[in-house]
């Protein structure tokens, strides 16, 4: 049976069902635009670096862009960086075009996914490079980055209940620490592996060659 070339996980449903009854503000089609926008700087990039997209998997850690080239971890670095770039070209052409608050949710997610966390692209970004550093360093410094975003994703999860519990408002930043626990507990129970693009190619020998934001 062939599969989809788009095809949304249960935990993508259920993501999104929350958040739809936290987001009193109504900006989740906001930031539905801004994620849009953001794939396509990873789409780009993919192309650029000679690769093409075989599939699209959404789930609650983001979009997973399925392609069947194996990539360098440059190129990973690149890839994983285009999104929150792309977010910050269109938070400038939103802004002069008119639409403050559709750029600010580009800013916001730019800025989001570019913290040094795991599996947030900034985090994937860093985890690239030091995949190219001598084995022995890259697995301490592979260790220190999971450790890091684990404490990172309870710490915002905690803050984001707190300030949710005090001001009968405002959910984002435990939807967001939320986010970033389920898939740092995700990872630790080795149900999924960190990383925006999933390579299809069985030859591919580098480490980092896995899945996912």
């Amino acid at each position: 049976m062939k599969q989809k070339k788009v095809y949304a996980a249960p935990s993508f449903y259920m993501f999104w069902a929350i958040f739809c009854l936290l987001d009193e503000e109504g900006v989740m089609p906001l930031f539905l635009c801004a994620a849009v926008i953001h794939e396509l700087g990873h789409a780009a990039a993919i192309y650029l670096c000679g690769g093409k997209i075989d599939g699209i998997c959404l789930c609650i850690t983001g979009a997973v862009l399925k392609q069947g080239r194996c990539l360098g971890y440059w190129e990973e670095c690149l890839i994983a960086l285009a999104g929150p770039l792309a977010g910050l070209a269109g938070t400038w052409v939103l802004t002069a075009l008119g639409y403050p608050m559709l750029a600010g949710a580009n800013l916001l997610l730019s800025l989001f996914n570019s913290l040094p966390l795991l599996p947030l692209d900034g985090g994937c970004a860093i985890k690239s490079l030091v995949c190219m550093l001598p084995p022995p360093v890259a697995d301490a410094g592979l260790k220190l980055l999971h450790a890091f975003s684990v404490i990172a994703a309870l710490a915002l999860t905690a803050f984001g209940a707190a300030l949710l519990f005090y001001t009968g408002q405002n959910a984002t930043a435990l939807v967001a620490g939320g986010f970033l626990l389920f898939a740092n507990i995700a990872f630790l129970r080795n149900r999924v592996k960190y990383g925006m693009i999933e390579t299809n190619h069985t030859g591919c020998l580098s480490g980092n060659r896995r899945k996912q934001r």
